[in-house]
């Protein structure tokens, strides 16, 4: 298991992701669903069954640096609970039974350039045309939510809310979100959730979709808030600002009809850049949703035969 006291590279994720998929290669499979502007690949790991999965991804913003490595984390502990049939202390999920059933398809760190900015700073960009255009924007790197181009992946999905983020603007314009709308198109799958920082707290309402879909999701996130103790957020904040629409939720939601959950981890007061310390205590905080997930719909889908 990964130490969750520190500001992990790039290159020390990718490569504990892939020591992960060598250790477990019955259980995991590793894949590189696409490249960053910076040519840094973005690796997925699905867990599990990958006929029907969940997707879990984290890293969208660059500066949210807690989530990717609590991800890691979570995957490895669920990959040791399966193959030693083990049940996870403080809730009755049977990991090993509800992976062959199901699949968790996780994405870490789905923004890799943007993470390497917001840790260690615009230098961390190869490219000189990237680098200089990026250092034009004056945003402090510790700041910095977009990719190596400037974009705001979680404004660039195709989707109903989607609008341009500058003149001339097109969506799924970046390599990163055209990575994570293959990768949703390539399974058959049972829903999303996105992690996100900061405000401790759970994102469930979707406008584009009807009322028995929102109904089924808060159901969903109820139960999630019992797991983390996050709060729940109203249908009003889904669209918080003007243009705050285009993200990858809202397309998942649209263009699979399953159920797209948002979780904000850290306390809404943190301050970027994120300190280590949030990593243990999201950790414990988030650790039992993905599996908490697919148990609610392992039950739902058992009421209805």
């Amino acid at each position: 298991m990964c130490a969750l006291e520190k500001i992990y590279t790039y290159e020390e994720m990718h490569g504990r992701m892939q020591k992960l998929a060598g250790r477990y290669p019955r259980i995991i499979q590793l894949d590189v669903i696409g490249t960053s502007h910076d040519k840094r690949e973005i690796l997925s790991l699905t867990l599990g069954n990958p006929r029907k999965v969940l997707f879990c991804t984290a890293g969208i913003h660059g500066r949210e640096s807690v989530n990717p490595i609590v991800l890691i984390q979570i995957m490895e502990r669920y990959a040791q609970a399966y193959r030693e049939k083990a049940p996870m202390r403080e809730r009755p999920y049977t990991v090993c039974e509800l992976l062959q059933r199901y699949g968790i398809c996780f994405v870490p760190l789905a923004n890799p350039d943007g993470y390497e900015i917001a840790c260690r700073g615009f230098d961390r960009i190869r490219d000189e045309e990237l680098r200089r255009e990026l250092k034009k924007q004056e945003i402090p790197a510790r700041e910095w939510k977009k990719n190596a181009r400037g974009v705001d992946i979680n404004r660039n999905f195709p989707c109903r809310s989607y609008s341009p983020q500058q003149p001339g603007g097109v969506s799924a314009s970046e390599n990163e979100t055209k990575a994570l709308v293959q990768l949703f198109q390539d399974y058959d799958s049972i829903g999303y959730v996105d992690f996100h920082s900061r405000g401790k707290i759970i994102y469930y309402y979707r406008q584009a979709m009807s009322g028995a879909y929102n109904q089924y999701s808060y159901q969903l996130a109820k139960y999630l808030q019992s797991l983390s103790h996050y709060e729940i957020g109203g249908p009003e904040e889904e669209f918080q600002t003007p243009g705050s629409g285009g993200n990858s939720v809202n397309y998942y939601s649209e263009t699979m009809k399953m159920p797209a959950i948002t979780v904000e981890t850290v306390e809404d007061a943190a301050s970027f850049p994120l300190h280590t310390r949030y990593q243990k205590e999201t950790y414990g905080e988030i650790h039992y949703i993905p599996l908490g997930i697919l148990s609610q719909i392992a039950e739902t889908a058992e009421e209805k035969v």
